[in-house]
């Protein structure tokens, strides 16, 4: 037996050539969407816009990230179209409730750009007869288009102010109305929307237990490897979620942010492993249950094996790269050594410990070909998938596990992001914050730290330490200081979240800090010989040491000259004054 809802999530990944529901519009056309679609806030924020005054709103963004789902939620929402109906390439509905018309444009893109020009003049014309546009555009496509109907319009148009007042508006994503030109517009850039919070929902439809109650009657149910990877998980949803949430984070604040269709492709995938349930054997269930388990397919592999087909799907490159299941996990001395599996879940157990068991057999009788072989390399790495996602583990030990898999500083910052800091916790990371500053700026802050006092001195640019640098101004460590900002979301109404801010009293502003420039300065407090920094983080850090120094430099009028020496004893600050022919040191 076959249940079509399988058959229906495995064409949602490109993993294979069955991939008819990777496309937006297939995915829409499709009786099962209306199953798992998710009603955005943003799609009721945009239909309250078009209620409130009539507007013309532009969507952009990456391939994959709902712009065509969120249009097909707002036409369901003001019944000018049928659930399962496919959009047109371009159309002008009524809409009753508002009395108005509204025109929408499914992708500009796909079109020439005289089409693209025309459609844009249109969608002005229907908001200047009282009625709204929603046009749907990649950011090239959409520069070009608005640049070409200035030109139409006008001679002296200034193309260069367009294209700079449209990337400004991308970048800031405000959804206000805001003027392109002489008219204005609603921008929503959603490649700059944070898809995270969709995840539990996304799996939540995903593993309906309506969808999934063919299978129950299924003669193979007890040996299908997809049926079984829905229990499992139905079974420890929140667990598994939490660790999916992290990575899926960890990616955006890497810069590295998954489209939602990605995120589809590899949470489907990971499911079904596009098995065919007819023609599985169904000798070799136990093998086949491990194999195609879904924390092995999670990763991207089937047992042992990395799969070429899995590669395809983005979410799996970028967790492979992680290396995840080649590190030290709370468990491995448990399971490696003393064969103990009582940490996993117990509906993995069973499943793990006979595996493993099975498959070191024969090095148990031959150790000295454990650590020579490939393969007891490989299946210690396919151990560590099955604790990352199915470990039994407290919320410290979540924690660690997130430290060890990720970066240190990863839980306490997903901490920080979601519920206020003690002030102790706070003073804590200024600390930190102020000795990786001393070591960026100084070198060597050996007795520095009792002092107070964040030195700015001249620093040669190589890096290398020096004994005698000349000091061009200091920061009071009181004067800097660790501060929570809460945001509310713009559109998604009752969701809120922190951002951690680094202030000094005497700069203007402040300066966010990213899990990327955390990471940093957290490496550095602890020794790190090297970092790796990205050109966006390093332009950052260097814009902040310019505004410190700036804002903390000497008085130019002081004809003092300041001298910071690094002794055995710790630092010595020496004030030199010239008098005519003579010296002066104190």
């Amino acid at each position: 037996m076959t249940n079509s809802y399988i058959k229906y999530l495995q064409s949602m990944n490109n993993a294979s050539s069955a991939n008819d529901n990777a496309i937006a519009e297939s995915q829409i056309t499709n009786s099962y969407y209306d199953h798992i679609r998710i009603e955005r806030e943003l799609g009721t924020y945009l239909i309250d816009t078009i209620k409130e005054k009539p507007s013309v709103i532009l969507l952009t963004g990456h391939a994959g990230d709902g712009k065509t789902g969120l249009l097909h939620q707002i036409l369901r929402t003001f019944n000018v179209i049928r659930p399962q109906d496919n959009l047109k390439i371009k159309d002008i509905c009524f809409i009753e409730e508002l009395s108005s018309s509204l025109l929408y444009v499914k992708d500009m893109s796909e079109l020439s750009l005289l089409q693209q020009v025309a459609y844009l003049k249109e969608g002005f014309e229907v908001k200047a007869q009282g009625g709204s546009a929603i046009i749907i555009s990649n950011t090239g496509p959409l520069i070009e288009a608005f640049k070409e109907y200035e030109k139409t319009r006008s001679n002296d148009a200034d193309l260069d102010a367009i294209e700079m007042e449209i990337l400004e508006m991308m970048d800031n994503n405000n959804g206000e109305a805001e003027f392109v030109g002489q008219h204005e517009v609603v921008l929503i850039n959603l490649a700059r929307i944070d898809n995270t919070g969709l995840v539990p929902m996304l799996f939540e439809k995903i593993l309906q237990p309506d969808l999934w109650s063919p299978c129950q009657t299924c003669g193979a149910a007890g040996s299908c490897p997809i049926y079984n990877n829905y229990n499992t998980i139905q079974r420890n949803k929140e667990s598994v979620t939490t660790f999916i949430e992290a990575f899926y984070r960890w990616l955006y604040e890497t810069e590295k942010r998954l489209t939602i269709r990605q995120i589809l492709a590899h949470l489907t995938y990971s499911v079904t492993g596009n098995l065919d349930c007819e023609t599985l054997s169904t000798k070799r269930v136990e093998e086949n249950l491990y194999n195609y388990h879904f924390a092995n397919l999670f990763f991207g592999f089937i047992g042992t094996k990395s799969s070429s087909d899995a590669l395809k799907i983005k979410a799996i490159r970028e967790i492979q790269s992680l290396r995840i299941d080649e590190k030290d996990l709370p468990h491995n001395y448990n399971i490696f050594v003393r064969n103990d599996f009582s940490k996993l879940k117990k509906e993995v157990r069973h499943l793990t410990e006979k595996f493993w068991i099975n498959e070191m057999r024969f090095y148990n009788r031959n150790s000295s070909n454990l650590h020579s072989d490939e393969k007891p390399y490989l299946l210690r790495k396919a151990m560590r998938r099955m604790q990352v996602l199915f470990g039994e583990y407290s919320i410290e030990e979540q924690d660690m596990l997130l430290a060890k898999v990720f970066v240190p500083v990863f839980p306490k910052y997903l901490k920080m992001t979601e519920e206020p800091l003690k002030k102790r916790e706070l003073r804590i990371l200024e600390q930190m914050i102020i000795r990786a500053l001393n070591i960026i700026l100084v070198g060597n802050t050996e007795g520095l730290k009792a002092e107070g006092v964040l030195y700015l001195p001249l620093k040669r640019n190589d890096g290398g330490a020096q004994n005698v640098q000349l000091l061009l101004g200091k920061v009071e460590t009181n004067e800097i200081s660790i501060v929570q900002e809460k945001v509310d979301s713009k559109f998604d109404k009752g969701i809120s979240f922190y951002q951690i801010e680094l202030n000094f009293s005497k700069i203007k502003g402040s300066f966010p800090l990213s899990l990327l420039l955390l990471d940093y300065f957290d490496n550095v407090a602890r020794g790190s010989v090297s970092t790796k920094l990205n050109p966006s983080l390093t332009h950052g850090v260097d814009k902040m040491k310019a505004k410190i120094y700036k804002s903390y430099k000497f008085n130019d009028k002081n004809e003092e000259i300041k001298i910071l020496v690094q002794t055995l004893q710790g630092p010595l600050l020496l004030n030199m004054e010239l008098e005519e022919d003579s010296l002066y040191v104190e």
